[in-house]
């Protein structure tokens, strides 16, 4: 029974740990940079904005390059509470203390905080949504609750482990073992399709947060587009949070550093080089040349 219940705990952990992986990796890939300096590895600025809420920007002599790392501020601040110094470290050991006007700040949002915290309470609650569809799902199973005597209770686990297994069992009529046998029977209601609505609104919370257009109304007729509008003044109010910093923090970059670098909400869909939807049916043979990687 103990090891049941720690397989049972350790499903929950790992139900929880994949939706705040997907859900990060949602919330890291919302923006795209436009001539970002090809020595900034994007998923590490998109990861470190996400989860420091901040990183900075400067450039190296040595490199003669741009770069963006995460950092620390030392030293009195300004009277807004800004850094005024600061201390920058990589992933190599790279250190080095940046002084005001050496650098540029750029934030993840406008609260300047860090926005992991409130994705890993979404994900602990959907997490526990699907773990509850699992087990209300594995109690549509009939179950079987078998009242019997203390003294013959052995022997009628012993016959449903032979039933369970698919072997004949023989019984006599006059076995008292088995006289005062009573089956109950007690399904649990099947709860899942409501959880699912309640899952539906915890995805449209957590897609407000990150400033992700998503519509979850549960309406038969058609939506006009005076209620469209009012159901995504969150997600409107979210974009701009992570939005304008990105930007203010861009336009004082390419000013300080000589770039020409841009950012905009990701809001449309991958396509080929020549254009084409991937849902637009260029040819009906496809060959297995064609599709191997």
């Amino acid at each position: 029974m103990r090891k049941k219940v720690i397989n049972s705990q350790l499903s929950n952990v790992k139900t929880f740990q994949m939706y705040y992986r997907q859900m990060k990796n949602l919330a890291e890939n919302v923006f795209k940079f436009n001539n970002l300096p090809e020595y900034i590895d994007l998923s590490y600025l998109n990861r470190t904005l996400l989860n420091n809420g901040a990183i900075a920007f400067f450039k190296d002599e040595i490199l003669d390059e741009v770069i963006a790392l995460p950092f620390s501020s030392y030293g009195s601040l300004d009277m807004y509470g800004r850094p005024i110094n600061i201390y920058v470290e990589g992933q190599n050991n790279y250190r080095r203390y940046l002084k005001a006007g050496e650098y540029v700040i750029m934030y993840d949002n406008t609260s300047r905080y860090s926005l992991k915290l409130d994705i890993a309470q979404l994900a602990e609650r959907i997490a526990l949504c699907v773990r509850t569809q699992d087990v209300n799902i594995v109690h549509q199973r009939t179950p079987r609750i078998w009242k019997c005597d203390s003294n013959t209770e052995k022997s009628v686990k012993d016959t449903i482990n032979e039933i369970d297994s698919n072997v004949e069992t023989v019984v006599s009529t006059k076995d008292s073992a088995f006289a005062d046998i009573q089956g109950v029977l007690n399904p649990a209601p099947y709860v899942t399709d409501k959880i699912d609505e309640h899952l539906d609104k915890l995805w449209a919370q957590f897609y407000a947060l990150i400033g992700v257009a998503n519509l979850s109304i549960q309406k038969k007729e058609r939506l006009i587009t005076d209620e469209m509008v009012a159901t995504q003044g969150g997600t409107i109010v979210s974009r701009y949070s992570r939005f304008e910093p990105r930007q203010r923090a861009i336009e004082k970059i390419n000013k300080m550093f000589g770039l020409d670098m841009s950012v905009e909400y990701y809001d449309g869909e991958p396509s080929t080089e020549d254009g084409k939807d991937e849902d637009e049916d260029v040819s009906n043979d496809v060959s297995a040349d064609t599709v191997s990687m």
